[in-house]
């Protein structure tokens, strides 16, 4: 690959992308990359897998579903570490002394 070309693509497509951070999703490479994987990345390394063919830009569609399904797993992970975390006591009736009455 051409780097003079490569870095002007590179610059072009940082100038396209709008914000700090980026959904991309992954593409199938031969390198071993699976196709269909949503991440957040920072923008330069999401324009950098742009450019290299590694992945593209999510559409606002796979994004809200991505951010939906991690709020799910968040609360789910939540829920399980809150009730992992909940401690029981156990506490005994007091002794009956001698008599029948109780000790106090």
């Amino acid at each position: 690959m051409d780097l003079k070309r490569y870095y002007q693509e590179l610059r072009k497509k940082e100038a396209e992308i709008e914000g700090k951070d980026v959904y991309v999703v992954s593409l199938d490479t031969a390198d071993g990359g699976r196709a269909g994987v949503i991440t957040q990345v920072p923008k330069e390394i999401g324009c950098k897998l742009i450019v290299e063919g590694r992945a593209r830009l999510a559409t606002a569609e796979e994004v809200e579903k991505f951010e939906k399904e991690e709020a799910e797993k968040r609360a789910e992970f939540q829920s399980q570490e809150f009730a992992r975390k909940i401690q029981v006591q156990v506490v005994a009736e007091p002794r009956q002394g001698r008599g029948g009455k109780e000790r106090s």
